[in-house]
């Protein structure tokens, strides 16, 4: 077998075409940071990697000197204000970045270094992004959605959520997602396969724990799992989950008590800029103000930017009807997540495009939709299709106006989509690192490399057995 032939029957596989097919949209408009969040992530990668520490010191350049915790309080030793499981995961990239920068720019352009770096770590986060879209497909079809429904409910979350704004920079919630969805694939799978393969099990725990690992608020996600396990009576399987599941929260206490001299110390303890996250009032927010802006507000709202996903509330109810325990354990997941941040005073994220931290548990609510869509009687009717593919395209087109523009844009705007992202969108100014720094042209290579990435291995082969036809043809036609 040729290579060619080899690189067309690896694309043949659906899961494979659609992976590389998100991945090429999301690294196109990859462009550096966009904020200082990500910052503070890349220089606790840089410590570890350079000084073998997580004191960021000598990297405090890349946190504004805003985003970073300081402990002792006064003592001028820094450290990152984030939890520290993407920056673990930064660690190969920011290897491979370096490379990269020093080998082609040599030691002393570091405007050029440091784009180079930023750029090959946010790369990190839109190739778990990209997985969790195909994690999503493959969840949808143990649950029995057809196949062609699969591909547009993976599809909707990939390009009609915030995660196509969170895949294109280094933010943590797009890899937050990624572990929680696939936490949830691993127990699914376990107990569609009559319970045969102990191995899901043990990696649905990891997943689960080191998501804690990567966005502390994610342990709220454990007693909905936990429920579940207990429903189906799975006592001898829940060490087995608990086991990685504590061993990541071993290690993320081992992490806190080497800083903080104390395991249940966190870096929002100490923050040296921001203090909201510090006070005693900082879940003391009005839960319905919060709740407006979650959900319907102009500057966050996650049904403004998104309002397809308002068919999850029916799809729920389908869900329900096909799988009770299911759908009690994703709709508590996705609830307890909101109301955390329906009373935290910093529940809009700042200047963030959406509601950046619902983000984990948006795939919670795509697959309801999948569910709905997958309903006969409803999917067919003609009124249904309207609004909903009217729905879907505003959502993508709005979603895409952020990803393209700036992912973070500044907080004055109280309506960022209009206000702020869709004028750069008109300006045809794009946050891209192939647009800005080589041609705008290059756009032309995403469709064109979808196109070709996305062509049926037997039209391709058909095409060259013909061309050979042809010179065969012609060769026994010469004298």
């Amino acid at each position: 077998m040729t290579k060619m032939q080899s690189l067309f029957s690896l694309t043949r596989d659906l899961r494979t075409r659609l992976f590389i097919s998100v991945l090429i949209v999301y690294v196109y408009f990859i462009n550096g940071f966009k904020s200082i969040n990500e910052g503070s992530h890349l220089a606790l990668t840089m410590a570890i990697v350079e000084e073998r520490s997580f004191r960021i010191n000598k990297y405090m350049f890349w946190t504004g000197w805003a985003d970073y915790s300081e402990y002792p309080p006064g003592s001028r030793n820094y450290y990152s204000d984030k939890a520290p499981g993407l920056s673990f995961l930064g660690i190969p990239f920011y290897l491979l970045g370096k490379f990269v920068a020093y080998s082609i720019f040599g030691k002393y352009e570091f405007v050029f270094i440091r784009g180079t770096l930023a750029s090959f770590m946010v790369l990190c986060s839109s190739i778990l992004t990209a997985l969790s879209v195909v994690v999503i497909f493959e969840l949808c079809k143990l649950f029995e959605i057809s196949e062609k429904t699969s591909l547009l409910t993976a599809l909707s979350y990939a390009f009609g959520t915030i995660a196509f704004v969170y895949g294109v920079t280094f933010f943590a919630h797009g890899t937050s997602a990624f572990l929680l969805v696939s936490a949830a694939y691993l127990t699914v799978h376990y107990f569609k396969n009559e319970r045969k393969d102990n191995t899901k099990v043990f990696l649905a725990g990891l997943a689960l724990g080191y998501s804690v690992c990567v966005e502390y608020q994610n342990i709220l996600a454990l007693p909905p799992f936990l429920l579940f396990y207990l429903y189906k009576r799975e006592f001898k399987n829940l060490i087995l989950f608990l086991f990685p599941y504590l061993a990541c929260l071993g290690t993320l206490a081992w992490y806190h008590n080497t800083i903080f001299g104390s395991p249940f110390a966190t870096p929002y303890m100490y923050q040296g800029f921001s203090v909201e996250v510090q006070s005693d009032q900082a879940f003391s927010y009005p839960l319905q103000l919060a709740l407006r802006g979650l959900l319907f507000g102009t500057s966050h709202g996650k049904f403004y930017l998104s309002p397809y996903l308002l068919f999850a509330i029916y799809g729920f109810v389908l869900f329900f009807r096909r799988y009770p325990n299911e759908a009690i354990w994703f709709s508590s997941t996705f609830l307890l997540m909101l109301l955390l941040f329906s009373i935290h005073i910093g529940w809009s994220g700042g200047g963030a495009y959406g509601p950046r931290y619902l983000l984990s548990v948006i795939p919670f609510l795509v697959i309801p939709v999948g569910i709905l869509l997958d309903t006969p009687s409803i999917a067919k009717n003609r009124w249904f299709q309207i609004i909903f593919f009217s729905t879907l395209a505003y959502s993508m087109f709005a979603i895409a106006t952020g990803a393209v523009t700036n992912p973070t844009p500044p907080m004055w705007p109280q309506n960022p989509f209009l206000e702020y992202n869709l004028p750069l969108l008109i300006e045809g100014n794009l946050n891209s690192l192939f647009f800005k720094y080589f041609s705008p042209y290059t756009v032309i290579l995403v469709p064109l490399l979808l196109l070709i990435i996305n062509l049926r291995q037997f039209h391709i082969l058909k095409l060259r057995n013909r061309l050979l036809d042809t010179i065969n043809a012609f060769r026994k036609a010469l004298p």
